[in-house]
């Protein structure tokens, strides 16, 4: 590799590569709505993202074969044009290059509209923007492979593992306009996974072929997930679970959380599964093609899920009562040892509103599942409580519309419920304190 402060880095001599440079860097200032180069690829005076700080781009080197796999050699960019970086190893390697020497006041990471394959995660710090455009793609690598504990009928262990593509560590990040392809792997990885940060932001991006669990965030405070798109995920979509499964990082609480208008398909258990998170919002999602509820929370506090759309569900290794299109949960092996016995254990003052359950065997679901199935009296102590079921649409559920296996101090009224085994069912051995009324079946 080669660090070059001078901006006279071996990629820079290649005249092929100049014309490569000036179209990239003028192409991507415009998508990142900054002047930071001119045409000929020559830093402007003056130009920047106001409040950015500094900035950098990674990119590649035009036709510079350098045995990585890909043909391709790394570059990081500066303000003024130059190369300070460049690699002949994987793409991680530019990145955490340009991450480190992002100013403690605030900077931007830009990446060119190339293929980046990573040979290992690359992690941001405080005050960092990355940022793609059109085009921009980073690949994962098989690390080996790893036996995975629920393996679907499609699938035969030992599952490809790979590894997570950018980690964030840092307070008041963003990440925007990429795509992050997993290339098969299914376990021990995740496209962005944050931890212990307050104030991230992650949208417009898409993430497909794998990864455990695709968007996660685990031990933080504000968090906004919003108009990305996750496909084919094998755990889990939108998360705050984390992977490997059992972590330090894994259903460690968050709060401040808003999830919204995102598409999220195709996944062996929940699309989105804000878990051991409080004061929250998952607004406005599609959510299609899961295996266990689409949209869970187990458990979770002082939250809305409001006007999301979720349809088909196939069951996979069904907890007791079903799954479902929307689900609020007490689920033991969800807690931690910090949370057990608490009131963070419970899901409370939740409201499900407006949304649209179409084709799941259960429409809306609330319910108790302890570690032993035989401990009933779980039902009672641990059920969700101080929850609202209002201005739902529930069409074409096999078992039930809506059901509450468990529950203390709800409400359930003006849903309409259609085509559903049963309407509405709520187990009275297990409840108390449900209101019900204005409800319409068909």
């Amino acid at each position: 590799m080669t660090v070059d402060t001078n901006g006279a880095g071996t990629g820079s001599q290649q005249s092929g590569w100049q014309a490569t440079r000036r179209s990239v860097l003028s192409s991507i200032g415009a998508a990142a709505g900054i002047g930071l180069f001119s045409g000929t690829g020559q830093a402007q005076a003056g130009a920047g993202l106001a409040g950015v700080g500094a900035a950098y781009l990674v990119t590649t080197g035009a036709g510079q074969s350098n045995g990585n796999g890909n043909g391709t050699e790394y570059l990081v960019l500066d303000g003024s044009g130059g190369v300070a970086f460049s690699t002949d190893g994987t793409a991680d390697e530019a990145f955490q290059y340009a991450f480190d020497n992002v100013p403690d006041s605030g900077g931007a990471v830009m990446a060119s509209a190339d293929s980046f394959r990573f040979g290992g995660p690359a992690t941001m710090g405080d005050n960092t923007a990355l940022i793609g455009q059109q085009g921009t793609r980073f690949v994962v690598s098989q690390t080996g492979t790893a036996e995975d504990p629920a393996p679907s009928e499609s699938q035969s262990n030992p599952l490809p593992a790979g590894h997570d593509l950018i980690r964030v560590r840092g307070d008041n990040t963003a990440i925007t306009d990429i795509e992050f392809d997993a290339d098969g792997t299914q376990l021990n990885n995740q496209a962005i996974q944050a931890d212990q940060c307050d104030g991230v932001y992650i949208a417009r991006n898409r993430t497909v072929s794998g990864f455990q669990m695709a968007l996660s965030f685990t031990r933080c405070t504000g968090v906004t997930v919003e108009h990305n798109e996750v496909v084919d995920p094998n755990w889990y979509g939108i998360t705050s679970r984390a992977a490997p499964t059992g972590s330090a990082r894994d259903l460690r609480q968050s709060s401040d959380v808003v999830v919204a208008g995102n598409r999220v398909v195709g996944v062996k258990f929940n699309n989105i599964a804000p878990y051991n998170v409080a004061n929250f919002a998952v607004i406005g999602n599609v959510a299609v093609d899961g295996g266990h509820s689409l949209i869970a929370c187990s458990p979770a506090q002082h939250g809305t899920i409001v006007g999301n759309v979720c349809r088909d569900l196939t069951e996979f290794a069904p907890d007791p009562g079903g799954e479902a299109g929307i689900e609020i949960e007490y689920k033991e092996t969800h807690l931690r040892d910090e949370v057990a016995g608490t009131p963070e254990a419970r899901s409370s003052d939740i409201t499900i509103t407006g949304n649209q359950v179409d084709n799941c065997p259960v429409g809306i679901l609330a319910r108790t599942v302890p570690a032993d199935a035989d401990n009933t009296d779980a039902r009672t102590a641990k059920r969700p409580y101080s929850f609202t079921i209002t201005g739902n649409t529930v069409s074409d559920a096999s078992a039930a519309g809506i059901r509450l296996r468990s529950g203390d101090a709800g409400v359930v009224a003006t849903n309409t419920v259609r085509n559903a085994g049963t309407a509405i069912d709520i187990d009275e051995t297990y409840t108390a304190g449900i209101e019900q009324g204005l409800n319409v079946t068909r």
